[in-house]
């Protein structure tokens, strides 16, 4: 009882100033809360998770809709709320939640970033009383910069005051509930000085807490929100996903993904009959809800009849509430998602993910919909990754054997274009190929292939350290056989395991190998590699006595 009153003191003034950022009436982020927070209690399987409005979910959300505002404006909201649960259930029925897997980590922390100035934005008319509008932060920047002179000076001190009470309080002492208090003491501060009057306010609450309402299923409408609630959905997923790990860091708990992928959807499906906007899992109200003590997910019913307690009994004090109040909150949220140094990680790591990064996060600000930055960032993505496969992962190797040594010692090809003078003496080479070889590589792996070839040699291509291989390799190794074997080599397969093995016998290449030139993998490192050294070094001395005999044949 005591975590959930706890967690409702941070979630009931933070989802009021959610519904800000929707442009809609604080009392649709209360609906939210509740009913998510009812639902969640149910089906979640954490102790810990406390769900409800998140900043990102809700300028995802925004961000997609802002084009349909007007007089369906609500109900665009709560159906798009119910395809995105929809959308969430159904991947982890059909077990298509690892989808996710597939969002690599730059895309998340530029998102989220990205989410962050976009927030930002999204209060600077309740912020400062100037008007702005346009899609992206460009646009309103521009619009900012010529509406100036409408500056409402009351309103921006009061919500400068706020974020500078959000941020002290908890120095004074960590465990105070800084959201609550500076709304409180704000409203109080405006209401007695008579600032108030001069600046937009809440305005009244509704009394009702129930709002039930059937969900227009507008095909038409439908057709046109169901990519954006897709993506949102998968925003969602992602967010719970780091809440989770995150927790397990923390705790012993083991997290259950997919039974709470399954309760994101059905709340989220549920609560838009209940006039709410989508939510996902809350990392500050999940955190306090810890930190307070919860053992249970009961704390999370104890949040909602917390709430519910406080909109029966101060209701009427909510419509004091200045608006530009709740703005500092919203933006003190946005605040605290920037971390510099994450950033700088993602920049320094590698070329790959500081391109992933930039240019997800530059498509979050700039274009309309945070919806087309996320498939932008996938893309992107993908395309570094197709680029990293298209580098066969291979070592050219050479072998010398000592008179004095029984072992044969296999180095590394100091240059791309093998050294004449380094390997002109040795009678093999070893082609050793590693990882998953896709036919993205084959030409990379051709070109290697042909400057490492050399005429009446012999050549191993080692298999061990491969874990899968497709035809197009394949058809790229047969060229290759067949150009050492019509230039006077023999080609020698090494490391084969069993799968290898029946592959290259149905497609007919133990035939053109020989089966006696393929070696099984073997315990020993190497091992199966040193055989084929033995027989190539075999057969290369039988083919010199047979040539000098042939020679001593000619002198007589």
């Amino acid at each position: 009882m005591l975590s959930g009153l706890t967690t409702a003191t941070i979630a009931l003034p933070q989802n009021m100033a959610y519904a800000l950022i929707l442009g809609i009436n604080p009392i649709y982020g209360i609906y939210a809360s509740i009913f998510s927070m009812l639902t969640a209690s149910i089906f979640n399987f954490s102790s810990y998770v406390i769900v409800g409005p998140t900043n990102m979910i809700t300028v995802a959300l925004y961000s997609s809709l802002n084009n349909f505002q007007g007089e369906n404006y609500l109900q665009v909201i709560f159906l798009t709320t119910f395809l995105i649960g929809l959308f969430q259930f159904l991947l982890v029925s059909f077990n298509l939640s690892e989808l996710i897997k597939y969002i690599s980590h730059p895309v998340v922390v530029a998102l989220s970033h990205g989410a962050a100035i976009l927030i930002l934005f999204s209060q600077i008319e309740n912020f400062t009383g100037v008007r702005v509008s346009g899609s992206n932060v460009i646009t309103k920047s521009t619009q900012f910069i010529s509406n100036i002179s409408e500056l409402n000076y009351l309103n921006l001190a009061v919500g400068a005051a706020t974020l500078f009470l959000i941020f002290v309080i908890p120095l004074i002492k960590k465990s105070l509930p800084e959201y609550l208090i500076t709304v409180v003491l704000m409203t109080i501060l405006t209401t007695t000085a008579g600032i108030n009057q001069s600046i937009p306010l809440v305005g009244e609450i509704p009394k009702r807490i129930i709002d039930f309402h059937l969900i227009s299923l507008d095909w038409g409408l439908i057709g046109q929100v169901y990519t954006k609630a897709f993506s949102i959905a998968l925003l969602g997923l992602i967010q719970t996903m780091a809440v989770l790990q995150s927790l397990a860091l923390k705790t012993d708990e083991e997290p259950n993904f997919d039974r709470e992928f399954k309760s994101q959807g059905i709340t989220n499906m549920v609560i838009s009959f209940f006039s709410g906007f989508a939510i996902s899992s809350s990392f500050a109200k999940t955190f306090a809800n810890l930190s307070a003590g919860a053992k249970h997910r009961v704390s999370q019913f104890f949040s909602a009849i917390s709430i519910v307690f406080f909109i029966l009994f101060f209701r009427t004090y909510l419509a004091y509430i200045p608006v530009s109040v709740l703005a500092g909150l919203v933006i003190a949220a946005a605040i605290g998602i920037l971390d510099f140094k994450e950033v700088i990680r993602n920049l320094k790591t590698t070329k790959g993910d500081a391109l992933i990064f930039s240019s997800t996060f530059i498509a979050t600000i700039v274009l309309p919909n945070i919806d087309q930055a996320i498939y932008f960032g996938v893309l992107v993505s993908l395309v570094v990754v197709l680029q990293i496969s298209k580098k066969a992962d291979i070592d050219m190797l050479y072998y010398d054997k000592k008179d004095d040594d029984q072992g044969y010692h296999l180095h590394h090809v100091h240059h791309k274009k093998a050294d004449e003078s380094e390997i002109s003496s040795q009678q093999a080479r070893v082609v050793d190929l590693k990882g998953a070889v896709h036919f993205s590589a084959a030409d990379d792996l051709k070109d290697q292939l042909e400057e490492f070839f050399e005429p009446n040699t012999d050549f191993i291509i080692r298999l061990r350290n491969v874990r899968r291989i497709d035809i197009t390799i394949i058809k790229v190794l047969e060229e290759f056989i067949d150009q050492v074997q019509e230039n006077g080599g023999e080609i020698m397969l090494t490391g084969v395991n069993e799968r290898l093995l029946k592959m290259f016998r149905k497609i007919g290449l133990t035939d053109k190998v020989g089966e006696g030139n393929i070696y099984l993998s073997e315990t020993e490192y190497f091992a199966a590699t040193n055989k084929a050294l033995d027989f190539s070094e075999h057969e290369h001395e039988k083919k010199e006595n047979e040539s000098d005999e042939n020679k001593s044949d000619e002198n007589n």
